[in-house]
């Protein structure tokens, strides 16, 4: 797992990624940390069930006189920007600070945050903005791409998204980050500011995607309302209150939801896979298969997809199947990584260690 540790980075200007759902029922989450191969049970329990998120949107990064306190005796008002960015990640994560500690689905206030000294990546991004921006700092928040990584409880699939803090002194960017590790790729396609009511607006639906699969259907509804609320335009806000609606048989207002994601982005393969479901389900058996026909075209144009799809066949141990979909995925996409990485290890699965060793070396110039 992901160890915490204080980090800054230096990092040119970073256009916003685009990364989706890809399949049927996904809900998106930022700030988790649910890793491939691992599986929560159906149910499984939310930290601090009786703390709920401030109605407020804007309480989200307020301070309190205690913060204040803590973190002056730790941060320099007058030393450089690094150093002050060094000062703000020990007082939050070091053995003299909170000693912050990662929870996975611990989505919490910044006053919560320190008090309890845990959360997830999303939790320490809104208290590190906070503290920064209470110490005179423009700092924003920061969305990374990572490669996708799914779990599923019960009937939910979830899709993990990762946010970090970034931190302008041009011609420089620096970023905060609670775990450093190698699925957090940093290149000029690879991040990108997004503003405080996105940042708002993820807050509140990941602890509704998490109330939702701990069986908390009302407060679930609640939070992922009230996304939507907080940012109209957030794509995933929408797509997450549509698939929850789906989940509890609201058919007619999960359109709706789809419907207004189509209209942010008319090629959003969430809400195109989920109206399928919706069409199929209501006997629309003509307008289903041309969404999936649409939906399928697109997914094949995704390297993340096929990257996906080709972990599928492996676990099937179908090794040329998941050969041809990652050659596919590597014409799209030339710069990932674990694209390579993954060819590699079918290669040598297949018995090609010539191939296998020409693959590691090419993924070894892409990380360089």
């Amino acid at each position: 797992m992901f160890a915490a540790r204080p980090s800054h980075r230096s990092a040119p200007g970073l256009p916003r990624p685009i990364l989706r759902p890809l399949l049927a029922a996904a809900l998106l989450v930022m700030g988790g940390t649910l890793m491939e191969g691992s599986v929560e049970p159906a149910g499984y329990p939310v930290p601090n069930p009786e703390y709920r998120l401030p109605d407020n949107a804007n309480e989200l990064l307020r301070v309190d006189p205690e913060m204040i306190a803590f973190f002056s005796a730790r941060i320099r008002r007058d030393a450089p920007l690094t150093t002050q960015l060094d000062q703000i990640a020990n007082s939050i994560l070091g053995e003299t600070g909170l000693q912050f500690r990662y929870e996975s689905k611990g989505v919490y206030d910044p006053r919560e945050a320190f008090r309890l000294r845990r959360g997830n990546c999303l939790t320490y991004s809104m208290l590190t903005v906070a503290v920064a921006r209470a110490f005179g700092l423009e700092a924003r928040f920061n969305e990374v791409l990572t490669p996708p990584r799914w779990n599923r409880t019960g009937e939910i699939v979830l899709l993990c998204r990762h946010i970090n803090v970034r931190v302008e002194d041009w011609p420089r960017a620096y970023e905060l980050d609670l775990k450093l590790n190698d699925d957090l790729l940093a290149s000029r396609t690879s991040s990108g500011v997004v503003d405080d009511v996105r940042a708002f607006s993820s807050a509140f639906t990941s602890a509704g995607v998490y109330r939702l699969a701990a069986g908390d259907n009302t407060e679930a509804f609640r939070l992922l309302e009230q996304a939507t609320v907080i940012d109209p335009s957030a794509v995933s806000a929408w797509n997450n209150l549509g698939s929850a609606l789906i989940m509890t048989g609201q058919l007619d207002r999960a359109q709706e939801c789809f419907e207004q994601t189509l209209d942010l982005d008319p090629y959003d393969l969430a809400a195109l896979s989920e109206l399928a479901r919706i069409h199929t389900a209501k006997g629309r058996l003509t307008e289903a298969q041309k969404l999936e026909r649409t939906v399928t075209r697109y997914r094949l144009r995704n390297p993340y997809y096929l990257l996906s799809v080709a972990r599928e066949e492996i676990s099937k141990g179908n090794l040329e199947t998941a050969r041809r979909h990652l050659k596919r995925a590597i014409s799209i996409k030339r710069d990932e990584p674990e694209l390579y990485q993954l060819m590699a290890e079918v290669a040598l699965g297949l018995g090609l260690e010539d191939e296998a060793k020409r693959w590691t070396q090419r993924s070894q110039r892409v990380e360089s």
